[in-house]
């Protein structure tokens, strides 16, 4: 019998939470292990959990100028 394996991307680092199968909000430590991309499994329901680092908005434009406030 084989088992499904289920894999989510995240773009939440170094926690992420998710809704379990029982209801509860569990929250599941991402490790980066060997130079890979961060990852973790829930020990309940056993979904695994990827991220990917977010790219940048191609259509959003940040203009400088009035308002603008660098820190």
């Amino acid at each position: 019998m084989s088992e499904k394996i289920t894999v989510r991307t995240v773009y939440d680092f170094p926690v992420a939470g998710h809704l379990c199968d029982d209801g509860t909000v569990r929250y599941i430590k991402l490790v980066r292990r060997a130079g890979q991309q961060p990852e973790g499994t829930c020990p309940q329901c056993k979904i695994s959990f990827l991220y990917r680092k977010p790219k940048a908005s191609k259509s959003a434009r940040h203009v400088e100028g009035e308002g603008i406030v660098h820190f």
